[in-house]
């Protein structure tokens, strides 16, 4: 009887450590591929902010307004502003006409 137990645990004990090893392994994997994949969204987000601001960059240096989007007012209208690059307003005062001037969104 007492071999039977001693046994009876040493089984209990093996199939606790295997399973043990295969959960702590798969917890680990699944955390890696989260933080893989948190990674990846991280990278692809940052390359779309400094291509949208090389864009804008670009558009304003053609001396055109360049509208963007900043945001919702409470009523929940798009506040829109008008970029334009500082060499084209002081290209603009040096020829002599007026650059204009950049509107602020109204506050209620």
């Amino acid at each position: 009887m007492k071999l039977q137990k001693s046994v009876i645990v040493l089984i209990v004990l093996i199939v606790w450590a295997v399973f043990s090893v295969v959960f702590i392994g798969w917890s680990s994997w699944q955390n890696f591929k989260a933080k893989e994949a948190q990674t990846a969204f991280n990278n692809g987000a940052s390359q779309g902010y400094q291509q949208a601001v090389v864009d804008v960059a670009t558009a304003s240096k053609k001396c055109e307004e360049v509208p963007l989007n900043v945001g919702k007012d409470a009523d929940g209208k798009a506040i829109t502003v008008g970029i334009v690059a500082t060499e084209c307003l002081k290209q603009a005062q040096g020829q002599g006409q007026t650059a204009p001037a950049a509107e602020a969104p109204v506050k209620k």
